[in-house]
């Protein structure tokens, strides 16, 4: 486990703006990453953790359920992502993403400006 003075110093992040994921494939970014595909309702989004990295989605691609709960579900949607973590874990991360997504709006590598 990270511990979090080193996380802060350490850490890097990159975030996307509205990320769309080919049929079932955000899981294969999460497999990929060691992380199971089980998220946490956090303080911002659905929380995804591995050991040495957390994403954060604003719509569950899972099971398309909205952080808000203002929209209807949509499956395979992620909405706005942050990652956040080691570096080598985020470069895989952003890697992943770009691979496996269909549709990024934007992104804003060194910071999640979006979640």
């Amino acid at each position: 486990m990270i511990k979090l003075k080193q996380l802060i110093t350490e850490a890097a992040k990159h975030g996307f703006d509205l990320t769309d994921f080919g049929h079932n494939k955000f899981p294969v970014v999460l497999k990929n990453l060691k992380i199971k595909p089980n998220a946490e309702k956090g303080r911002t989004g659905w929380e995804w953790k591995g050991n040495g990295i957390i994403i954060v989605t604003a719509n569950n691609p899972i099971t398309g359920e909205y952080y808000s709960g203002i929209r209807k579900n949509e499956t395979d949607y992620a909405s706005y992502i942050g990652v956040e973590g080691k570096p080598e874990l985020v470069q895989k991360a952003v890697d992943l993403i770009k691979k496996y997504s269909t549709y990024i709006k934007d992104e804003s590598p060194g910071r999640r400006s979006y979640i």
